[in-house]
């Protein structure tokens, strides 16, 4: 009696199962059996190659795809939730990214107007053993050639013969020349402002930009490489410039950490130097080089000692305007101390360099020797946000700055003669990176747009698209 009552009971339960099995797997939305990453909000020291903040982490759930907010910005679904978008390359029609994630390494993706959908556009061979646990910036001169970066110091070169056919990829690894010690990553450098806190700054020492498909530039560690075919021969990557001063005390470190193209003639790179610690990291000044046909000349540079900046000889002194009633305005020396993080031009001989990923920038005009620091007071975080407002990206489109931060994107009009005040940003336009009315607390590592109608800001788990003015 008890066993029929058993069976009986059993084959009840699996009709269950089995029905909740069906339910699960009639719709893609639905249930699954996978186990459930956990985003939780513990910052390990490998989160990331770029910012890394102390804000707790929101839910680790996916986002709500194909979701919109008032101000035009949608979130586009990601073929995995747990992927950090570390830069973008926008067309028309099409957009490139370079992601990485603990799991899958570093990936490359294409979007498609055509689709909606992100789609993997990698081999996966640079993550091959020993690589791509981390990611550095990319370019893509047009929609059938892409270069992409990753650890430890490899480029990548992708090309296609049309966009309905595979790309097809070849690598280099870029050679490092520098100082070396077991605490150092020539291609990532790291820093704890608060030591005994697990909070880690990242900034990658590694990516690749160009003005065109024949003039196309890489960075690593302390040096910065030129594609370069000589005698009609296979391209190779030529270095061009070394950022190592050999009168600095022993130990320094170098970086070159981001990048900006003019014009043909004319690049800006950005990066630091100073020491580097066992238990605090790289603490270092930011540093200025620009590019153009005559060559590289060093712009700013400064001396790192107890934890203040020196200009260097030869380079330009910065300084900080402010009116003083019955003496008019002065311009008094001052340093801004920390990395130089990102550069965009502003004009020939004139560019806009970020310090620290933090709310304080140069205007720096070469003609007038100028580099006038400038603040953000405008600026603010997102309400309910607990983090700073740090800045991790600013680009030129048409005739303004935009910005992208922890949670924020903004743009400003370029207004050279106030930050030649040290007047700030001015008007700041600030459209909502919400999203369904939440507040996004989480870092927006780059913003790029072709134009007003087509940008695209991305970060953690987000690739952010807007298409209205």
């Amino acid at each position: 009696m008890r066993r029929r009552v058993w069976l009986a009971w059993a084959a009840a339960t699996l009709a269950a199962l089995v029905a909740l099995a069906a339910c699960a797997t009639s719709d893609g939305e639905g249930a699954s059996l996978d186990p459930v990453t956990d985003g939780g909000s513990t910052v390990r020291d490998d989160a990331s190659p770029y910012e890394v903040d102390g804000a707790p982490s929101r839910d680790a759930s996916a986002p709500v795809w194909s979701s919109c907010n008032d101000d035009g910005w949608c979130a586009t679904e990601l073929p995995d939730s747990n992927l950090r978008l570390i830069d973008v390359w926008p067309f028309v029609d099409r957009a490139f990214a370079v992601a990485e994630s603990d799991t899958l390494g570093t990936k490359v993706l294409e979007w498609t107007e055509a689709a909606q959908a992100w789609v993997y556009i990698d081999d996966n061979s640079q993550n091959a053993y020993g690589s791509g646990h981390y990611a550095g910036k990319m370019y893509s001169p047009s929609e059938n050639e892409v270069y992409f970066t990753t650890a430890p110091g490899t480029v990548f070169h992708g090309t296609r013969e049309n966009p309905s056919a595979p790309f097809s990829w070849e690598s280099t690894r870029l050679p490092y020349e520098g100082p070396e010690s077991a605490n150092r990553d020539p291609g990532r450098a790291w820093s704890v402002e608060r030591p005994g806190y697990t909070v880690t700054r990242y900034a990658a020492a590694l990516g690749v930009t160009g003005t065109s498909a024949s003039d196309v530039y890489a960075w690593y560690g302390n040096r910065i490489f030129r594609r370069t075919s000589e005698d009609g021969g296979a391209p190779t990557w030529v270095s061009e410039f070394v950022t190592e001063d050999p009168s600095g005390p022993a130990g320094e470190s170098f970086y070159v950490f981001n990048a900006s193209p003019a014009s043909s003639d004319e690049l800006w790179f950005v990066g630091g130097r100073g020491p580097s610690d066992a238990a605090k990291g790289f603490t270092g000044c930011p540093t200025l080089f620009r590019r153009t046909a005559s060559g590289y000349a060093t712009v700013l540079n400064f001396t790192s000692s107890n934890g203040s900046c020196s200009t260097k000889p030869g380079t330009i002194q910065p300084t900080e305007a402010s009116e003083y009633p019955g003496y008019g305005v002065i311009n008094f020396p001052a340093q801004l101390k920390g990395w130089a993080t990102a550069v965009t031009s502003i004009a020939p001989g004139v560019a806009l360099v970020i310090v620290q990923n933090a709310l304080d920038w140069y205007y720096v005009d070469t003609t007038s020797n100028v580099a006038r620091i400038n603040r953000m007071p405008e600026v603010a975080p997102p309400a309910g946000q607990s983090a700073p407002a740090l800045i991790h990206s600013v680009v030129r489109v048409d005739d303004r700055l935009w910005f992208s931060g922890h949670g924020t994107v903004f743009g400003a009009a370029i207004a050279k003669e106030a930050w030649n005040a040290s007047l700030g940003l001015g008007t700041v336009e600030t459209p909502s990176v919400a999203m369904k009315g939440t507040y996004l607390n989480e870092p927006l590592y780059q913003v790029r747009g072709t134009s007003a109608k087509n940008f695209w800001a991305v970060g953690n788990r987000y690739a952010l698209h807007k298409k209205t003015p």
